[in-house]
C-alpha cells in the first residue's frame, strides 16, 4: 500500500510542476500556442480552470488562483506522502497542513498587497500626491483603490485622501498579517498534538 500512495504522491508532484510550467508559459506571449503548449494546457487547464473560472481570487487584473491550485496539489502530495511514509493517517497532522497551506496562501496575498502598498505609497509620496493615468501605476491604482479605501474608511470618515487610504491599509493589513502569523501558528500547533 505504502509503495501505491508514494506512485500517487509522485504523479501528483509531476502534474503540479506540470501546472507551474503551463502558468509560466501564460507569462511568455506566444508560448501557449506551440505544440508543447498546447499539449500542457490539455493536461492542466481542466484542473486550473476550477479555480480561475470563479473570480474569487481575481483583484484587478491580477489572477491569485494558480497559488490556490498549486497549494491544494501540494498539500495533497504532502498528505499522501505522509500517510506512504509512516503508513498511517495522522488526522491532527493532515489539519495542520490544511492549515499551513491556507496560512501561506493568505501570508502570500497579505505579503503582496503590504509590499504593492507600501510602494505606491513612497511614489505618490515622492510625486506630492500627483497621480498620472498615463503610467503604469494606474492599473495599479485602479486595483488597490477599492481595497485601501474600504480599509481606511474604517477607521476614517472624513477627509480620506488615497495617500491617508494607502497608509492606514498598509498599517492594518501589518497587523492582520502579524496576528494571522501568531494565531495560525498556534492552532497548527494544537493540531500536531492531537494524538490521532
Amino acid at each position: 500500500m505504502g509503495t501505491i500512495l508514494s506512485i500517487i504522491s509522485a504523479i501528483i508532484i509531476i502534474y503540479t510542476v506540470l501546472c507551474l510550467i503551463s502558468i509560466f508559459m501564460t507569462w511568455i506571449p506566444g508560448a501557449k500556442f506551440t505544440k508543447f503548449g498546447k499539449l500542457i494546457s490539455k493536461i492542466t487547464d481542466p484542473y486550473l480552470n476550477l479555480f480561475s473560472r470563479k473570480g474569487w481570487f481575481r483583484v484587478g487584473n491580477i489572477d491569485f488562483s494558480p497559488i490556490l491550485a498549486i497549494g491544494i496539489l501540494s498539500i495533497l502530495s504532502s498528505i499522501i506522502g505522509g500517510i506512504a511514509t509512516t503508513g498511517r493517517i495522522h488526522f491532527g497532522g493532515i489539519l495542520a497542513m490544511i492549515l499551513g497551506m491556507i496560512w501561506n496562501l493568505l501570508s502570500t496575498l497579505l505579503t503582496i498587497f503590504i509590499l504593492l502598498i507600501l510602494i505606491r505609497w513612497i511614489v505618490l509620496l515622492i510625486n506630492k500626491g500627483q497621480v498620472s493615468t498615463n503610467s503604469a501605476w494606474y492599473q495599479v491604482d485602479l486595483m488597490l483603490q477599492k481595497i485601501v479605501y474600504k480599509v481606511g474608511n474604517t477607521f476614517f470618515r472624513k477627509n480620506l485622501t488615497y495617500q491617508k487610504a494607502l497608509l492606514v491599509s498598509w498599517i492594518t493589513l501589518g497587523v492582520i498579517w502579524f496576528v494571522g502569523r501568531v494565531l495560525f501558528g498556534l492552532l497548527i500547533n494544537l493540531c500536531n498534538s492531537i494524538p490521532f
